[in-house]
């Protein structure tokens, strides 16, 4: 398996428009596929949820005018109006507000993980994912380098279209991005949880990363783990009712698909259709446990083609006994050295692929 890998450099709006171009084949298919999920559910109308998705754009605005730009740009190169761009950035949100079955959504997750300087060999910090989700997306990932002046460059994991995802960035901060959720959870306006995670990359300090968080409140639940070139990492479960902060434990973070600090009041959504989730993070965090001080990329490789629990495992391939609607795999696998600003990535399950490398200058 292979993924697309192409760099971008110019203004928002020129970023965005040779993204647009260079990926618009692919950017069609991942509007049609979401769009064709999104009217599976009750609205059947496609103006509608356009209108919804447009909703979105004034508190993207809000946060960074430079955000519109940029997808101003992805729409003029793919042809396409502006709604379907904003649609396929507000996805997160979208599939809490039009998929009556969260199962069909959510039958697969993710595991992150950060290691900081007390766990590694070479006393660097890393940040990676495993990051599984639908197969017919596979054609549609991305990975993209973003430069624009006077903002650091960012290296985003992604899907065509979108402008926001997990990755690293040139001012040493890196992220993951974990699906959670919670009984309470509803659809809600605010500004979508992928952009947050492009803002967040481009932040100067963890400490910056968490006052943001902090200070702009879900709409949905969506967990972030968050590794700087400071030797730091934490993890964010973001929520409707607020945050919730972890932090690692000898060097070691991971995090899957379920609440680690819940409210006795809440219930987790996310652990009863991910139960796979409490074996996946304890499989991680023990291979990282065990080689405390020792860890390098050879152990990271070794930990994320994990098969354990096979087929929901650290590397998950597709289960063959689910309805197609229901299969997911390891799509990308990633782990970034945020100390040399260096990424390595795989299109496809890491165990059939090898790392490809990038730097950040």
């Amino acid at each position: 398996m292979d993924i697309r890998c192409i760099q971008v450099k110019g203004s928002a709006y020129d970023v965005g428009f040779e993204h647009g171009k260079a990926m618009a084949a692919e950017i069609k298919k991942n509007y049609h596929y979401y769009m064709s999920m999104w009217l599976s559910g009750p609205e059947k109308s496609e103006r509608a949820l356009l209108d919804k998705a447009s909703a979105f754009l004034p508190y993207i605005e809000g946060l960074n005018p430079a955000f519109i730009e940029e997808m101003k740009g992805v729409a003029d190169g793919a042809d396409l109006p502006l709604k379907q761009i904003a649609a396929l950035n507000a996805r997160w949100e979208l599939n809490y507000t039009y998929l009556p079955d969260m199962l069909a959504e959510a039958a697969g997750g993710c595991t992150a993980f950060a290691l900081t300087p007390e766990n590694t060999g070479t006393k660097d910090t890393y940040v990676g994912q495993n990051w599984d989700y639908k197969p017919p997306l596979q054609g549609q990932c991305l990975a993209i380098t973003i430069e624009i002046p006077n903002r650091p460059a960012v290296f985003l994991i992604t899907e065509a279209g979108i402008i926001g995802h997990k990755g690293f960035s040139s001012s040493g901060i890196g992220i993951g991005v974990n699906f959670i959720k919670l009984g309470r959870d509803a659809a809600a306006l605010g500004v979508p949880f992928l952009i947050k995670a492009r803002h967040v990359l481009e932040q100067g300090s963890l400490d910056n990363c968490v006052a943001f968080l902090k200070a702009n409140p879900s709409p949905n639940s969506g967990n972030m783990l968050i590794a700087s070139a400071e030797g730091k990492a934490l993890d964010v479960e973001c929520s409707p009712g607020g945050m919730r902060v972890l932090r690692p434990q000898e060097g070691v973070l991971v995090h899957s698909n379920h609440f680690q600090e819940l409210n006795k009041d809440d219930t987790d959504i996310g652990s009863l259709l991910l139960p796979d989730t409490f074996g996946r993070t304890a499989r991680l965090y023990a291979h990282f446990h065990d080689a405390a001080g020792h860890v390098g990329e050879e152990k990271i490789e070794e930990g994320l083609r994990d098969h354990t629990g096979l087929p929901n495992s650290v590397c998950r391939h597709e289960d063959g006994n689910k309805p197609p609607a229901e299969r997911w795999q390891t799509l990308v696998s990633f782990y970034a050295n945020l100390n040399t600003r260096t990424i390595r990535y795989t299109g496809g399950p890491p165990c059939q692929s090898e790392y490809y490398r990038k730097q950040l200058v």
